[in-house]
């Protein structure tokens, strides 16, 4: 009996460890599979990214549709941006190979050299317009997930409804970006986007970017005229 005992308390602490090691192991193994992390304080937002691809070899990234016609403007058609692209990659070489699918997405085959280029471009990108933002009283907090952007107005802003047009362009189709880098399906890319002025507490916009379409007026936006 005692022999029975101490054989089950081996097998016990066996078990233990074994449970131990595999914790370990799933928690290493979640920060590979998503090695994204923010840090926001005040009007900072830091983007880091653990990139691994092995010297020499490259990755493939699709950028969903609606990036796409985000990088574009009303008169350019997807293949004047894969024009542009190819053009502005001549001699910078910020990628290996572009190509224009035809479900309206863009592939991209990048190095880890390149991949931290572009990640580095979108992170100076946000932090810029939120820190010009700041200083003219619009506050913007982004969720460490990138799923969702609040922007607060705070009383005196400075920015008319169209100059924060501006903003949000620049700072979703970062996010869209990065999260396209993370390897999110295109389809499951979104991020709810809040607008909310900061002495009411009044939300002026609250929509799930892409695909949601809404019209403030500047009235609407100052709050001289309610919002149905």
């Amino acid at each position: 009996m005692e022999k029975i005992k101490r054989a089950l308390g081996y097998i016990s602490m066996a078990v233990m460890i074994l449970v131990l090691l595999y914790v370990k192991y799933a928690y290493e193994r979640g920060l590979e599979l998503w090695p994204v992390k923010t840090k926001l304080q005040h009007d900072e937002v830091k983007v880091e990214r653990k990139i691994k691809i092995p010297e020499g070899e490259t990755m493939e990234f699709i950028q969903p549709a609606f990036l796409v016609g985000l990088s574009q403007s009303s008169t350019e058609t997807p293949e004047d941006v894969m024009e542009e692209l190819e053009e502005g990659n001549y001699g910078h070489e910020l990628y290996e190979e572009a190509k224009l699918n035809e479900d309206g997405t863009r592939s991209m085959t990048v190095t880890g050299k390149q991949l931290e280029n572009w990640i580095s471009t979108s992170e100076d990108a946000i932090n810029m317009r939120i820190e010009d933002g700041w200083d003219k009283g619009l506050e913007i907090k982004i969720e460490k997930d990138y799923t969702k952007v609040t922007y607060i107005m705070k009383e005196g802003c400075e920015l008319s409804f169209m100059g924060w047009g501006m903003y949000a362009q620049v700072i979703m189709g970062c996010l869209f970006e990065i999260q396209s880098f993370t390897g999110i399906a295109p389809e499951d890319c979104h991020v709810r986007e809040v607008v909310k002025r900061e002495s009411d507490g009044v939300v002026i916009i609250d929509a799930v970017s892409p695909g949601a379409y809404y019209e403030v007026t500047d009235a609407q936006w100052y709050g001289e005229e309610e919002i149905e």
